[in-house]
C-alpha cells in the first residue's frame, strides 16, 4: 500500500516539479550539426548518455533501495558516488514545457523524476564504479513518449540534443574534454501498437543515425527489451518490438542488446520497481564495458 501510494503521489508532485523547474536552468537552442568535435584543451572525460522514456526516468523508491544493495552501497548514494557525475532532464512533458535540467551533481537517489524516486543510473554507477574511472552521465528522459519523437525532426529530438550539447558545453567550462561514449536507450512500451511496432525497425536505425551523427559516429548504442507491456495491454506486439531491436544488434556495427528477462514490474505494471530499476542499470553499464 505504501509503494502504491507513492506512485500515486507522482501526479501531485508533478505540479509542483513544474515550479521548481521554472528555477532551474533553462536549456539554451544549439545551431551546430555536431558535439562531439567540442574545441577544448581541458582533461579528457568519458561521457555516457542515457536516454528514452518513463523506465530510463526511473521509479526506484529510495526509501526500498537498501533491502536490494550493500549498507556501503546504500550510504555512498545517500551522500553521491565519487568520480560519477550526473546531468538530468526527466521532461514529462517534452512538447509542451522547455527542457530544463538539475544542477550537474554526484550521482544519488535524487536524479529521478520525482523526489524519492530514481532511475537505472543508481545501478549504473554502482557498477561502474569499479572500474575506478571517472564519468559523466547525462539523462534525457520523456515519460510515454514513442520512438518518432526521437528521431530526427521529431518533437522531442533536437530538445534532447540542445540538452545534451548545454551539458558538454559546462563540462567544458569546468575544463573537461567530453567524450561521448555511448547511448543507452530504454525506450519501446508506447510502440507495441500494431502500426508502431511494424515501423519500430526502421524507426530505431533513423535514431541511431541520428544519434551518431549529432553525437559521435563510433557511438555504442546499447538498447534494452520491453518486458510484460502485455500486463497493460493483453494484444500489444511486444514481440514485433523485441524483434527489432534483436535484429539491430545483430546486424548493426557496434549495437549491442541488454537482457530484460527477470525483471519485475511495480504494482502499476507499468514500471520496474526498485530492485529491477537498480539491476536495468547494473545490466547496461556491465554491457558497455563488455563492449568498450
Amino acid at each position: 500500500m505504501k509503494r502504491f501510494s507513492k506512485m500515486f503521489e507522482m501526479f501531485i508532485i508533478f505540479v509542483g516539479l513544474v515550479v521548481i523547474l521554472s528555477c532551474s536552468n533553462q536549456v539554451q537552442n544549439i545551431s551546430s550539426n555536431t558535439i562531439y568535435d567540442l574545441s577544448s584543451d581541458g582533461e579528457p572525460i568519458d561521457v555516457i548518455i542515457l536516454a528514452g522514456q518513463s523506465n530510463m526516468a526511473g521509479c526506484g523508491i529510495a526509501e526500498e533501495a537498501s533491502k536490494y544493495i550493500s549498507v556501503n552501497e546504500y550510504n555512498q548514494l545517500q551522500n553521491g558516488i565519487n568520480g560519477i557525475t550526473i546531468f538530468v532532464c526527466n521532461d514529462f512533458a517534452a512538447r509542451d514545457l522547455g527542457c530544463y535540467y538539475l544542477p550537474y551533481s554526484k550521482v544519488s537517489f535524487e536524479a529521478g523524476p520525482f523526489e524519492g524516486l530514481f532511475g537505472p543510473e543508481v545501478g549504473f554507477a554502482l557498477e561502474y564504479q569499479k572500474t575506478g574511472r571517472n564519468l559523466v552521465l547525462i539523462k534525457y528522459s520523456a515519460g510515454g513518449m514513442p520512438l518518432n519523437y526521437f528521431i530526427e525532426a521529431g518533437d522531442i529530438s533536437q530538445k534532447m540534443k540542445n540538452f545534451i550539447t548545454n551539458c558538454c558545453l559546462e563540462l567544458v567550462k569546468q575544463g573537461y574534454k567530453p567524450n561521448i561514449q555511448g547511448f543507452c536507450w530504454m525506450q519501446g512500451e508506447n510502440n507495441c501498437g500494431y502500426y508502431s511496432s511494424s515501423i519500430y525497425y526502421e524507426n530505431e536505425l533513423l535514431l541511431i543515425k541520428y544519434v551518431r551523427k549529432s553525437l559521435n559516429d563510433k557511438l555504442l548504442f546499447i538498447d534494452a527489451r520491453v518486458t510484460d507491456w502485455q500486463l497493460i495491454d493483453p494484444n500489444c506486439y511486444q514481440d514485433v518490438v523485441n524483434s527489432a531491436k534483436e535484429r539491430i544488434a545483430q546486424e548493426e556495427e557496434l549495437c549491442y542488446l541488454i537482457d530484460s528477462t527477470g525483471l519485475k514490474k511495480s504494482i502499476d505494471n507499468a514500471h520496474y520497481d526498485t530492485q529491477s530499476t537498480i539491476e536495468l542499470g547494473r545490466r547496461f553499464a556491465k554491457e558497455f564495458l563488455a563492449n568498450f
